[in-house]
């Protein structure tokens, strides 16, 4: 199951470890698009007048592709410097040793997708949650309230969606990889469930908790839309969904559209109230362990981390914060996207998380489409996931 080796087979004989420029940093992102590509060139221009002589050489990546060219720049021994990296790839990366370790005060929530057997491999750059919004001119119209725990929720859910064919109540995804399990997670996380087992070794997706939470998300896609991110957020912007889990970027492009109706984001729940646990991914830093400028490579990480940078890069994406607790925020409403997101977690770190991931989705698409009950397809799922987390080469890593 060792990708690297696969990759080795695959690639060995078609490329081949180039000699680089002894003052050039290669450095690797994904940030391309108008608004923010000006914006990392900057932050690598002041780098660089920060330490004269040294030269960083940016390489676009897109989410398409990009974890795949990275896994193939490590097989032919030719990667870069300096990459971003998805905060659910780190330990496939580092369980192979191609990363290198850094120290770092972040905060221990906020560092914890980057944590293998102990070590810190990455800083965090730029981290988004997943929050609720409400819409209020809906929940007015189907004559209910704020719903304040998930009883309220899934019968506001109802009466939106009985409003008639132009309305729905819940925005659920459809099998859209990896955005489905980001829906699901939120749940299972406020009813008390676990992925896996506190030392790792086995997954808890079978749990009552576990099956609960399943069971609840799916009563609320009975009463909505099952439709793509992308269209549940344009559902959304159009006055037709009572309620959608997303982003930051939901917010900007509300504020950008004027959408004409009341909205409020409202922090995940738990299922009888208060302050739920959301799901938070992000952007991380980390460095080539075989670097030849691993020094200078090092100190490029922890520069485009400096809380001014990180802040940069969020304003001109229009969502997420830096990696920072001590944040000046005076918008009330991104003070509420804030504070979820210092409620959040990230997806456990393993290096079979790409596969885990896929049997989690797996599950939660049979049930959303009636293949069993959350039940059994929990369990099923529970103990394909315990066979991954046994096999002879995880074992060897853990």
């Amino acid at each position: 199951m060792r990708w690297i080796y696969t990759t080795l087979s695959l690639f060995i004989l078609s490329c081949s470890g180039n000699k680089h420029d002894s003052e050039t940093i290669r450095f690797w992102q994904f940030w391309s698009d108008m608004n923010t590509k000006p914006v990392v060139e900057k932050i690598i221009n002041d780098f660089e007048k920060e330490n004269p002589g040294v030269k960083v050489k940016i390489t676009d990546l897109t989410w398409a592709n990009g974890h795949d060219k990275l896994v193939i720049s490590f097989a032919a021994k030719d990667p870069p410097d300096v990459m971003e990296l998805g905060s659910d790839w780190i330990a496939e990366f580092a369980s192979e040793g191609l990363l290198t370790e850094f120290q770092s005060e972040f905060p221990e929530n906020y560092l914890s997708p980057a944590i293998w057997q102990g070590e810190i491999y990455a800083l965090p750059w730029m981290l988004a949650s997943r929050i609720f919004y409400f819409n209020l001119d809906l929940l007015e119209k189907a004559g209910v309230g704020i719903p304040q725990n998930w009883k309220d929720l899934h019968t506001a859910c109802e009466r939106i969606d009985g409003l008639g064919d132009d309305y729905f109540g819940f925005g659920c995804n459809s099998a859209e990889k990896h955005r489905l399990y980001k829906k699901y997670l939120p749940f299972l996380w406020s009813n008390g469930g676990r992925i896996f087992s506190p030392d790792g070794k086995s997954c808890e997706m079978d749990s009552d908790k576990a099956i609960e939470a399943l069971e609840f998300y799916l009563s609320l896609c009975d009463c909505g839309a099952i439709e793509s991110q992308r269209r549940l957020e344009e559902y959304f912007i159009d006055g037709k969904l009572g309620f959608v889990i997303s982003g930051g970027w939901l917010l900007n492009r509300l504020l950008r559209s004027d959408p004409g109706f009341e909205y409020k984001l409202v922090q995940i729940m738990k299922p009888d109230g208060g302050a739920g646990i959301s799901f938070f991914g992000g952007e991380y830093i980390a460095v080539n362990a075989e670097s030849k400028n691993l020094e200078i490579s090092k100190k490029l990480a922890e520069f485009l981390v400096r809380k001014e940078n990180s802040q940069a890069l969020c304003d001109a994406a229009g969502f997420g914060f830096p990696p920072y607790t001590d944040l000046e925020i005076e918008d009330p409403v991104k003070q509420v996207l804030a504070f979820q997101l210092e409620n959040s977690r990230s997806s456990p770190p393993t290096p079979l998380w790409v596969y885990i991931e896929q049997d989690i989705e797996d599950a939660i698409e049979a049930a959303m489409y009636e293949h069993g009950s959350a039940r059994d397809i929990l369990i099923k799922a529970a103990t394909a996931i315990d066979n991954k987390l046994k096999s002879e080469e995880y074992a060897d890593q853990k």
